[in-house]
C-alpha cells in the first residue's frame, strides 16, 4: 500500500518549472523527491560527479587491504603490526563514513519559528 496517501497540484511559471527540472536533474531526484526534502527542511544538494565515485571506490579498496593485512598479522602472530593496521583500516573507514555524509547524506537547513 502506498504510505502517500494525499495528491498536491501546483501551478509554476515556465522559468520556474525549468529551474525545478534542472536541479532535479543535478541532484538525480524526482521532483516529489525535491518537493519532499523542502518541506522536511533538507537542503537539495547536486550529485557529486563520476570522480568523486571512483575516489570513493579506491579508497574502499584500500581500506579492505590494510584489514586483510590486518588480519593477516594477526593470524602469523605480528600483534603490534595488526594493532597499527586496524587502526589505520579504522581511519580510512571513518574517512569514507565522513566523506560519505558530507556529499552524499541529506542535510537538514535549520529554520527558525517554523518548528
Amino acid at each position: 500500500m502506498r504510505n502517500r496517501t494525499i495528491k498536491k497540484q501546483i501551478w509554476l511559471n515556465e522559468t520556474e518549472d525549468n529551474l525545478l527540472k534542472e536541479k532535479c536533474k543535478k541532484a538525480n531526484i524526482s521532483e516529489a523527491e525535491f518537493f519532499r526534502n523542502c518541506i522536511n527542511g533538507f537542503e537539495v544538494r547536486e550529485k557529486p560527479d563520476e570522480n568523486f565515485y571512483y575516489i570513493l571506490r579506491d579508497l574502499r579498496g584500500i581500506a579492505t587491504n590494510i584489514n586483510q593485512l590486518a588480519r593477516n598479522a594477526n593470524r602469523y602472530g605480528y600483534y603490534s603490526d595488526a594493532e597499527k593496521y586496524k587502526k589505520d583500516f579504522q581511519k580510512v573507514s571513518d574517512f569514507i563514513v565522513d566523506i560519505q555524509e558530507m556529499y552524499l547524506n541529506p542535510v537538514r537547513k535549520e529554520f527558525y519559528g517554523y518548528y
